[in-house]
């Protein structure tokens, strides 16, 4: 946003004075000293929209627009705790759950809680879902507006696999990493899903195999895998 420059702005107040008063100096000069203050306050308060930018805004300005489109920045049951197991994409294909080593994870024993409290500390992926959030407030379920929303989620290569029968397949067209997989339940409240349908997320090494706008052709398209978000 462009904000008027204070010097300019008394000016433009001293403009406004009647000529009789203009030969005044000292009158001049008092006016104009009263008016700096104002003005260089006037040119704080239009800046400070520029630090409540969604795409721009870190930090605790984001945490306040989060807030504001009902996206705070912890979740009580965010994240899938991630299981133990090892990356075989080259052999069985990307992840569908989040996986971990002996430290960070746990067996999948089926006794423990399956998800546990995710607060988003990179603020990159927090803006992802805020600005698909709009979407969800707005209550723009076309394919046009989820499309939007999939893309401020995933980026640019994101589109709709499927939709019909009570389902919306997303296809990120990018692999997701082991963060996002294990926060992939969230995506369900941020993006704009009608009531009653249910929300697929497929994710690939690349736009998905397939012909048309956002798919990646016959050679060049790999093979989407579900994402488990149960």
């Amino acid at each position: 946003m462009v904000c008027p420059d204070p010097a300019l702005l008394v000016e433009s107040k001293l403009d406004k004075i009647a000529d009789e008063y203009r030969e005044s100096p000292r009158l001049l000069g008092f006016i104009r000293d009263r008016l700096a203050e104002p003005a260089a306050v006037n040119e704080l308060a239009c800046s400070l929209l520029d630090y409540f930018d969604i795409d721009t805004a870190v930090g605790d300005q984001l945490t306040i627009i989060g807030k504001a489109l009902g996206w705070p920045r912890c979740h009580c049951r965010g994240q899938r705790r991630p299981v133990f197991g090892f990356a075989c994409e080259d052999e069985c294909g990307p992840p569908v759950v989040p996986i971990g080593g002996f430290c960070e994870a746990e067996w999948d024993c089926g006794d423990g809680p399956d998800y546990i409290e995710f607060c988003f500390t990179d603020d990159e992926l927090y803006r992802g879902f805020v600005k698909a959030r709009r979407w969800a407030i707005a209550g723009d379920y076309t394919h046009q507006g989820i499309t939007m929303a999939a893309r401020d989620a995933f980026g640019p290569q994101a589109t709709i696999g499927k939709e019909g029968n009570g389902v919306i397949e997303i296809l990120t067209g990018r692999l997701l990493t082991n963060i996002e997989i294990s926060i992939a339940h969230l995506y369900e409240q941020a993006l704009p899903i009608p009531p009653g349908v249910r929300l697929d997320i497929s994710h690939s090494n690349g736009p998905a195999f397939g012909f048309g706008t956002g798919w990646g052709g016959f050679c060049n398209g790999y093979w989407p895998v579900p994402i488990r978000l149960d």
